[in-house]
């Protein structure tokens, strides 16, 4: 079987739907690895079971990294000079990817080395808590910080950031 990360979003003309459309895959994602967790927990480890921890680590590993790469290098560079509140949301957000980032080294060794998963609760565990920190930055970005880059950012901007998004596919 082969695996291949497929990107979520195709279409890179406004750079803040880029976001959430990464938002969106995230959170379908997010449920579909707590499944996961749950079926490896009730089962032994096959290779169907082990097919899908191997496909999520694809997923994650290139989502993550984008989307990530899309806030820091598309997104933010043309919110800086906006305000105090600006600089402190992004911040925050930097920080979350570093925490998420952490998370996700733990995760990303289980994942992709599925024969090692026990039905033990060490990688139910990892993987809720990966998810919940993903979740909340996630839900945070939705409800707190991207209406206020709506709010400021012009057409024209959203489109040179989504330039940026779209090259940065083209660097990985």
């Amino acid at each position: 079987m082969k695996f291949q990360f497929t990107d979520p979003v195709t279409d890179f003309s406004n750079g803040l739907n880029v976001i959430k459309g990464y938002h969106e895959a995230l959170l379908i994602r997010g449920e579909n690895l707590l499944a996961l967790a749950e079926d490896i927990k009730e089962q032994p480890m096959s290779e169907a079971l082990a097919n899908r921890c191997i496909e999520m680590h694809c997923f994650y590993f290139h989502a993550s990294r984008l989307h990530h790469l899309d806030e820091e290098e598309g997104l933010f560079p043309f919110l800086k000079n906006h305000s105090e509140l600006f600089k402190g949301m992004m911040d925050l957000l930097v920080n979350d990817h570093e925490d998420i980032e952490y998370d996700w080294q733990l995760l990303a060794q289980m994942l992709g080395n599925p024969e090692q998963i026990k039905g033990n609760d060490t990688f139910q565990e990892t993987v809720v808590e990966f998810e919940k920190k993903q979740r909340e930055h996630l839900f945070r970005e939705d409800e707190d910080f991207l209406p206020k880059v709506a709010e400021i950012l012009t057409v024209d901007e959203l489109t040179k950031a989504g330039a940026v998004m779209e090259k940065l596919r083209h660097l990985s």
